[in-house]
């Protein structure tokens, strides 16, 4: 459809505050962008289509997805499929499928149903004056499973998986579970040579096998490779006759020779090597698109990794040196690309508030950064995409991450400070390449290597290409080992609330109201958070090796190096570089905590363990000694976040313990454990509901720290305090000044200043200063909040005058008329920093 009705104004008019608008925009971007943001009232859309077997077991809904969304497990149901899956399975429209289907092994039906979905079933459409193809995605596909199959998974689901996955999360260990996305495929492979270089390669590598590897699993994975490679084709193809219909009735004849060249250039990309910059981004999107509907997880995590570097070859030729198009007709190329980004959301946009345009997809993209030798990377395109950014915010999708490093030059700084000034909620997170490399390199990356990472999802540090590192798979509550030390490894507390009876998890380490030193306390601290790591491992490999045995995603796999070449699927050990991260959540609420024990309890003796432990209990309520307890622990004590020496050496020796823990541990299916810190909404939902009230005089039922960011509040110092602290947490540097960084994944911290302070040239010149310092002694991510709480204020009582108004959380941002009354409220109480 390209001639749908013209999309309103969506700017707001009626906000008493200035807020950020696009700006800019070429005509065709404008149309776009406002059309976007139409939802229900377009014309088209891309919502949830499910796609079944036919077969009366069928299974739709990858529940498993989704267990790191603890809000969502109520519709999961414990013995039966619940809400989610039952009402999918219930939508799912029957594809015709050929007689041999049930004859073939589970990765090769996968890709057959994939193909007859994907191309045969879904409508191909060109929205509007859009320059790119690929448009419906949000597929929700059948697992494809036998009878047998069914009831096999379905038994390790309701009788292990389940339970194991529920105990975990309601007695306050957190959340957990295989998840998808959260990866940068080899994009740039697709993009120079093409799937018809990867179709040789699977097929080489079948020829390869023996004939008994032909006839196992190894033989129907590289099968199903070999069929995934020519999807791609197949729908460009049909893509192109699209173009082709909808160019003989159009009668405007510029927009009847773009879809004329749209239609060439899916006669070549993304099956042979991209010539133009406009194939190069047209190959891109149509690889990424057909991950999200494989997955049947659209966006979360799926990014591009550094795309000024690898698009800048197309770019330089075609805008720079031969003047194939102009500037702004590549603008208009990357708007579409935006464009279609954002149609994620479809598959949400009849649930909640603003059109389920929530922030929970993370299509990350990375800019600049440094090369093999320090050097600066950026160039023309690094500031074209740039201005994309800036002109269509407020948007969510990609969400940009730009990497700064010793020798970023003045002019991006400039350009991302005037950026951040203008914005409301954070433009992009910056990423800070010294510290990361070095977390890179622990984990095992070498160190000529390590300065090519990327992030996925919010700010997670990757490899690209061949990396699968399951960033958002793990999320221990790290609190949670208070509670389990102050009582000898039992849980006292189940959804937050005491406990008659307590439940043994973790060692016993002794009765703390026995212990006479900080020693021991600590000593005993030390037995309960390994247990948590080694706790949350056991857990997980459930969820992992039932997705390696049942789920594969054969297409997927033919854009990660290593699947091909070991014939193995991503999901069963087949990247070159395998991990899964451990998300520490509580952080800054765990090391409060022990610093109020340790200065309460062993230093100045004002509390007894008991007296704690019974105040805890009772939530600090009920007695005045209570209160004026909580009052004590929350004011008076050392806290994370102000450049104190006690509590940052504190800090760095607790990330140290549980970070370097991770790494005694590996999958079944061979990946590596690795530590990181992100948080996302945990510190602020039910994991945060189901912690009782900590040591630190943090209530029960109430936010945890979030990420790597202090206890709010409790910073007092400035930024600049502040900073240091997170690099003091992440290792701080060696005596000759070497970056230490304790997590490979990267650390999730953000702060938030008041717009008044950034308007003067003067301000902007500290606040650049300010960042070259974060570079030298801060921490691996920050993203930066210019907010004024006042207008948070009134955008609670109008929210129909705030409709996009962005905000941070960690690592994310979104619109904060579409987040809970409590989180709007710990936004606004955030500190204001000030230089």
């Amino acid at each position: 459809m390209s001639n749908a009705s013209e999309p309103q104004e969506t700017t707001s008019l009626k906000s008493k505050y200035n807020l950020a608008e696009p700006h800019d925009l070429s005509p065709r971007s404008k149309w776009l962008r406002d059309y976007y943001f139409r939802g229900l009232d377009r014309e088209w859309n891309n919502e949830y289509d499910p796609y079944s077997t036919g077969v009366e077991w069928d299974r739709i809904w990858a529940e498993l997805d989704f267990y790191i969304v603890p809000e969502a497990m109520g519709f999961m149901g414990k013995k039966k499929r619940g809400p989610f899956g039952s009402s999918i399975d219930l939508m799912g429209k029957p594809v015709k499928l050929p007689k041999i289907f049930w004859e073939k092994s589970l990765p090769e039906r996968r890709m057959i149903f994939f193909e007859e979905a994907m191309v045969n079933n879904t409508p191909q459409e060109i929205v509007g004056p859009s320059l790119l193809a690929g448009s419906r995605f949000n597929l929700q596909l059948s697992k494809c499973f036998t009878q047998k199959e069914e009831e096999e998974f379905n038994k390790k689901l309701v009788k292990d998986i389940r339970p194991s996955v529920w105990k975990f999360h309601e007695y306050g260990f957190g959340n957990l579970g295989a998840t998808g996305g959260h990866l940068i495929p080899d994009f740039p492979t697709i993009i120079n040579k093409g799937f018809k270089y990867v179709h040789k390669l699977a097929q080489d590598k079948y020829n390869e096998l023996s004939d008994r590897e032909k006839r196992g699993a190894k033989g129907e994975e590289v099968r199903a490779m070999i069929h995934a490679t020519l999807i791609p084709k197949k729908l460009a193809e049909k893509y192109a006759e699209e173009c082709r219909r909808v160019a003989e009735e159009t009668e405007d004849l510029e927009r009847k020779g773009e879809l004329e060249q749209m239609a060439k250039n899916l006669e070549i990309v993304p099956w042979e090597p991209a010539q133009t910059f406009w194939q190069a981004v047209q190959s891109l999107w149509m690889a990424h698109m057909l991950i999200m509907a494989e997955e049947s997880y659209p966006g979360p995590g799926d990014s591009f990794g550094r795309i000024d570097e690898y698009l800048y070859p197309y770019y330089k030729k075609d805008v720079l040196e031969k003047d194939l198009i102009t500037k702004e007709f590549a603008k208009d190329i990357l708007g579409s690309f935006w464009f279609h980004c954002n149609t994620a959301y479809d598959g949400q946009m009849r649930v909640g508030g603003n059109q389920g345009i929530t922030a929970g997809f993370g299509q990350l993209l990375t800019l600049s950064g440094c090369g093999p030798n320090g050097e600066d990377l950026s160039n023309e395109l690094t500031y074209t995409m740039l201005e994309v950014i800036d002109e269509w915010s407020p948007i969510l999708e990609p969400k940009p991450n730009v990497r700064l490093h010793r020798n970023t030059p003045d002019e991006l700084l400039d350009t991302l400070v005037d950026m951040i000034t203008r914005s409301q909620g954070a433009p992009f997170i910056l990423n800070f390449d010294e510290r990361s490399i070095e977390g890179m390199v622990l984990e095992g990356i070498p160190k000529e290597d390590a300065w090519d990472y990327a992030c996925v999802g919010c700010l997670e540090n990757t490899m690209q290409g061949n990396d699968r590192s399951g960033t958002v798979n793990c999320n221990p509550n790290l609190a949670k080992s208070v509670e389990l030390t102050l009582w000898n490894g039992a849980s006292k507390f189940f959804k937050g609330k005491p406990e008659k009876n307590l439940i043994q998890f973790g060692p016993k380490t002794g009765n703390p109201e026995e212990f006479a030193t900080w020693e021991e306390f600590w000593n005993a601290w030390e037995q309960q958070i390994k247990h948590i790591i080694q706790y949350t491992v056991e857990v997980y490999n459930k969820t992992e090796n039932l997705r390696a045995a049942f789920l594969p995603t054969p297409y997927l796999s033919t854009l990660v190096r290593g699947c091909v070449e070991q014939g193995l699927d991503i999901r069963n050990g087949g990247p070159e570089i395998r991990f899964i991260t451990i998300e520490g959540v509580g952080f800054a609420t765990l090391v409060d905590s022990l610093l109020a024990i340790k200065h309460f309890v062993y230093d100045e003796q004002k509390f007894t363990i008991a007296e704690l432990k019974e105040a805890l209990v009772n939530n600090f309520q009920g007695k005045r000694e209570y209160i004026i307890m909580q009052t004590t622990l929350k004011n008076r004590g050392p806290k994370f976040g102000n450049d104190l020496d006690e509590a940052d050496e504190l800090a760095r020796n607790i990330m140290e313990t549980w970070s370097s823990e991770t790494f005694k541990y590996k999958t079944d299916t061979d990946f590596q454990f690795r530590g990181g810190m992100l948080s996302w909404n945990y510190w602020a939902g039910e994991d945060a509901a189901y912690t009782p009230a900590t040591p630190n005089g943090r209530l029960a039922n109430t936010f945890l720290s979030n990420a790597i960011c202090p206890t709010n509040g409790a910073d007092i110092n400035g930024p600049t305090s502040v900073t240091n602290s997170v690099g003091n947490a992440l290792g701080g540097k060696t005596d000759d000044g070497k970056y230490v960084n304790y997590l490979p994944n990267g650390a999730s911290h953000t702060i938030t200043f008041n717009p008044s302070m950034l308007r003067e040239p003067e301000s902007k010149e500290k606040f650049k200063a300010y960042l070259r310092g974060y570079i030298e002694n801060g921490g691996t991510a920050l993203q930066i909040n210019i907010l004024d709480a006042n207008m948070l204020i009134d955008a609670q009582k109008h929210p129909e005058n705030y409709p996009h108004l962005l905000v941070r959380v960690t690592g994310y941002n979104t619109y904060f008329v579409a987040i809970g009354r409590e989180l709007q409220d710990e936004i606004i109480k955030r500190e204001m920093h000030n230089f």
